[in-house]
C-alpha cells in the first residue's frame, strides 16, 4: 500500500486568518519532521506568497491549484474547494486524505482525516446562513465516513460527538501551537500612545459591538486608546457605531489586513489584549498575545477557558458592562497586568508545533497502516 497522504491544503487564503495559519505552520512543521511518509501538497495560488522563499523536502511534492478556490472568495470559494476535495478524493484512491478544514471533507473515496475547527455555523446559524446548511446535512455523513477526526480542543470534541453522533475514539484532540515567535526582550510601544489591543475579523461571533460599548463606558476614565486589527475588519460600521456612542474617532483605530510583523508590534506595544469572542474551537489570538507577553481579558465562552486556563482575566461576552469593568480594573493596575503577563508565558509552553506535527504524524501512520492491512 503507497504511503502517501495527500494533503489538500487549499483553505489556505492569501490573507491570515486561523484557519490559514494551522496550516501554514502546520505545512512549514512537517517539512522539519523525517519519515517515510511522503506528502502531495495541493495548494490554491493565492496562498503562493505565504511560502514565498520556503523550500520543501524532496517526499513533500507541492502543487498549486487554481486561487478561484480560496476562502479569499468567500461562498464561492467554498463551494469550489468542496467540489475539488471530492474530485481529489476520487483521483488517489491509493493514498490517505488529509483536509485541514471541515469545508474540504469529501464524500466519496478512500475514508480519510479531517481537521475540524470549530461548528460555529451551527451554532451561530442566524450570522452564516448558507454555510448552515452545509455543517447541518452535508458536513455529518462526511464525518461519518472519515478514518479520522482531529480537532484542536475538548469542547469542539464535545460538540463533534454530540452534534454528528461521532464515537468518541474517531476523535483526536491536537492543540495548535502559537502563531508568533515567543517574546525575546522588552516589547515596546509603536503607535505613541498607550493602547488596548484587539485581533479579530468582521465576523458577528467576534463581538466587536460589545467591545465598542464596553470602550465607550470607561473611555473618560483610561488613558488607553483602542485599536482593532484583523483581515475584514468593517471600518464604516465601527465608525457610525462609534459616533452614535459619542466616541472621538481619534480613540479607536481600525487596522485592516495587517501583516504577521505588523501583528507582532502590535501585540508588543500593546497594554491589554481583550478578546470578548462569543466561541472559538480553539483561540489562536489569545494564545499570540500571551506568547508575547501581553496581559490578557477574553471571553468565559467556547473552548478559550480550556485553552488559556488561568493566565487571563475572564468576562461574560455578552455583559457590555462585565467588559468595561475587566478593561478599567485591568488598566488601573499594574501588578496585576504583571501577574497575567507571567501566567501567560506560562500557559503558553503548554503549545507547540513541533508537539503537534508529532500527533498529526503518528496519527497518518496510524491509518495508514490500518488501510495496509485492510488491503
Amino acid at each position: 500500500m503507497e504511503r502517501t497522504v495527500v494533503v489538500n491544503a487549499t483553505s489556505i487564503a492569501s490573507r491570515a486568518d486561523g484557519i490559514g495559519a494551522y496550516g501554514v505552520h502546520l505545512l512549514k512543521a512537517l517539512a522539519q519532521v523525517d519519515g517515510d511518509i511522503r506528502f502531495h501538497v495541493f495548494l490554491n495560488a493565492r496562498a503562493r506568497a505565504r511560502f514565498e522563499g520556503m523550500v520543501f523536502p524532496d517526499r513533500m511534492r507541492v502543487e498549486y491549484v487554481s486561487g478561484s478556490m480560496s476562502p479569499d472568495h468567500g461562498t464561492q470559494g467554498h463551494l469550489r474547494r468542496w467540489v475539488y476535495a471530492n474530485a481529489l478524493a476520487l483521483r488517489h484512491p491509493g493514498s490517505v486524505l488529509f483536509a485541514l478544514s471541515q469545508i474540504e471533507a469529501p464524500l466519496w473515496g478512500r475514508p480519510g482525516i479531517v481537521t475540524v475547527h470549530d461548528v460555529i455555523p451551527l451554532l451561530f446559524g442566524q450570522d452564516h446562513p448558507r454555510q448552515y446548511h452545509y455543517y447541518r446535512r452535508v458536513l455529518g455523513p462526511a464525518l461519518g465516513r472519515a478514518a479520522a477526526v482531529i480537532t484542536p480542543s475538548e469542547t469542539t470534541k464535545r460538540l463533534l460527538a454530540s452534534i454528528y453522533g461521532l464515537r468518541d475514539e474517531k476523535i483526536h484532540v491536537i492543540a495548535h501551537g502559537p502563531t508568533v515567535p515567543p517574546r525575546n526582550g522588552r516589547p515596546v510601544a509603536g503607535l505613541g500612545r498607550p493602547y488596548v489591543l484587539c485581533l479579530a475579523h468582521a465576523s458577528p461571533t467576534k463581538n466587536l459591538g460589545a467591545l465598542v460599548r464596553a470602550f465607550a463606558l470607561v473611555q473618560e476614565h483610561i488613558g488607553e486608546d483602542l485599536v482593532i486589527a484583523g483581515t475584514d475588519v468593517d471600518g464604516a460600521g465601527l465608525a457610525a457605531l462609534l459616533r452614535r456612542l459619542a466616541v472621538p474617532a481619534s480613540r479607536v483605530q481600525v487596522r485592516p489586513n495587517v501583516t504577521d510583523r505588523e501583528k507582532i508590534e502590535l501585540l508588543d506595544g500593546a497594554s491589554l489584549f481583550v478578546y470578548p469572542s462569543l466561541y472559538e474551537g480553539f483561540g489562536l489570538p489569545p494564545l499570540e498575545a500571551m506568547a508575547r507577553g501581553c496581559p490578557v481579558v477574553t471571553a468565559n465562552s467556547g473552548s478559550l477557558p480550556e485553552v488559556c486556563a488561568d493566565a487571563p482575566v475572564y468576562v461574560d461576552p455578552r455583559d457590555v458592562s462585565d467588559i468595561a469593568r475587566a478593561l478599567h480594573s485591568v488598566l488601573r493596575d499594574p501588578e496585576r497586568r504583571r501577574r497575567l503577563v507571567q501566567r501567560g508565558l506560562a500557559r503558553v509552553r503548554a503549545f507547540s508545533w513541533e508537539s503537534s506535527v508529532r500527533r498529526h504524524v503518528e496519527l497518518f501512520q496510524r491509518v495508514l497502516e490500518r488501510g495496509r492491512v485492510a488491503a
